[in-house]
């Protein structure tokens, strides 16, 4: 049940960042607090929803680039020492982890499954 949780939160996660910043560009990111600040809070969120799934979990869901999650969850302490990363998380990462989510709940659906 934590599983499927932490994986349709992770799904809700990114599909919220990819829509806040699907129009901004690089520059438009980083110059606006707002959409800059709420979208960090979010990548944060998914950082630590990927963080906290179960290493079993994880082994199933080989596609997904969790070393990445990993990483950007380092770079999220010192944002402004990483923009690049956080860039890349934001623009490259996180599409690729939804794609590879939805897929995987196509294909194993008892892992997003939240039933007792």
């Amino acid at each position: 049940m934590l599983t499927g949780a932490l994986l349709g939160l992770m799904e809700q996660l990114a599909l919220n960042i990819i829509t806040l910043t699907e129009e901004c560009s690089e520059r438009e990111f980083f110059d606006s607090r707002i959409t800059r600040a709420q979208t960090l809070m979010m990548l944060g969120n998914l950082a630590k929803s990927a963080a906290n799934l179960p290493p079993a979990a994880c082994e199933r869901l080989p596609q997904i680039d969790w070393a990445a999650w990993h990483a950007v969850r380092g770079a999220l302490a010192k944002p402004d020492d990483h923009p690049l990363q956080i860039w890349v998380a934001i623009k490259e990462l996180t599409p690729m982890t939804l794609h590879h989510l939805h897929d995987y709940k196509r294909t194993q659906p008892q892992l997003f499954s939240m039933v007792m």
